[in-house]
């Protein structure tokens, strides 16, 4: 969990470098929980209810709209997460940081997308004896990860008023089992007021990002932690949490001014599959090799990437022949970044890892 703590710490650290336009947002969210597993489903279906408070501060810089022809919020956000099942699912409280862009497409109308990631403190954790019936999260304190979009209208120039569409999700990383987590969509109508008015009419020089360097190998090395499920998948509490390490080779190629594409190969040896194949006695391999292929956020010093992950050799693990693989990587130094990603199939986490990268761009 140390990891999240750095990956927020290197987050807010740009507050230091720009000029600063404090706002405060209130925010409530209706959506509904998605039973993506059949384990999960004797609970119920349920409709999880959010009431969420956000400091933010915009990034009004003509460098930060350089970056991405954008206006960047940097933010911390908490609340309350009604999961709409008191005795099985109980409520969470996230605490998370995340990255906000806001596009202005005409006067007073703007469109928005968010990435954020942070922790979640849960009150109902799965118990054998006492909740049973909870196989979605098992710890007290989990990961807690959440994309959105959306669109706001400008009520002067410090009053703003949108509507959003997130996805969240809520998981151990696999460092615990059960973990089947928690992933609810919603809808949510938020409330802005910046502390001070904001002008939104900086305008692109004319400039070309074809003219700096727009391709890059990339080199990761990952490590996370997992835990290694009991023979028969009976949840036992005392399971020791074992390590997954990983490395990775990447192509970039950038083709707009905050867009670009990525394909990547990597390996990885996972010591908790490691664990049960030698548990059950099996002549099973616990490596696995997979190519990647899919898009990359540029935002300054920061890279949001979303991917398709499709194995060349997987001996044991999840039956499905793909994954999806989402990072956000910072980069401190111009040649080496470091950040939190997961890698999940369908619904499902598998691990959160953080890594360590040397990028050089040609």
């Amino acid at each position: 969990m140390r990891a999240f703590s750095v990956g927020l710490i290197l987050l807010f650290s740009l507050c230091l470098t720009a000029q600063k336009v404090p706002v405060l947002s209130v925010s409530g969210d209706y959506g509904f929980l998605f039973l993506h597993s059949q384990d999960v489903a004797p609970i119920g279906q349920s409709y999880p209810r959010a009431l969420n408070f956000d400091y933010s501060q915009w990034r009004v810089t003509m460098a930060n709209y350089q970056n991405c022809n954008c206006y960047p919020r940097l933010g911390l956000s908490t609340g309350w997460h009604n999961y709409n099942n008191r005795a099985v699912l109980g409520s969470g409280f996230p605490l998370y940081g995340y990255l906000e862009s806001w596009y202005k497409l005409s006067e007073g109308l703007f469109f928005h997308f968010r990435g954020g990631i942070g922790f979640s403190a849960l009150t109902q954790p799965f118990n054998r004896q006492t909740n049973p019936l909870n196989l979605s999260y098992s710890l007290p304190l989990s990961a807690f990860v959440m994309m959105g979009a959306g669109f706001s209208v400008a009520l002067d120039e410090q009053w703003f008023l949108g509507l959003r569409a997130r996805y969240n999700h809520v998981s151990n990383g696999g460092i615990r089992e059960p973990n089947k987590g928690l992933n609810y969509p919603s809808l949510a109508l938020q409330l802005d007021y910046s502390l001070s008015p904001v002008k939104f009419n900086l305008r692109k020089e004319e400039s070309d990002w074809r003219q700096g360097k727009t391709q890059a190998i990339s080199l990761h090395s990952f490590w996370a932690a997992q835990a290694g499920a009991t023979v028969g998948d009976v949840f036992n509490e005392q399971d020791v949490t074992y390590l997954v390490l990983g490395f990775r080779a990447q192509y970039h190629r950038q083709w707009a001014r905050i867009s670009g594409f990525t394909v990547a190969l990597s390996v990885l040896e996972n010591y908790a599959h490691k664990e049960i194949v030698a548990r059950q006695g099996l002549n099973r391999n616990s490596w696995q090799a997979a190519a990647l292929i899919g898009h990359e956020f540029i935002l300054g010093k920061f890279r949001f990437g979303q991917q398709a992950g499709f194995y060349l050799y997987k001996d044991y693990g999840a039956a499905t022949s793909w994954y999806q693989n989402y990072y956000l990587l910072y980069y401190p130094w111009p040649n080496f970044g470091l950040g939190p990603a997961l890698k999940a199939h369908a619904q499902v986490a598998e691990f959160l890892d953080f890594r360590f990268t040397y990028h050089f761009a040609f």
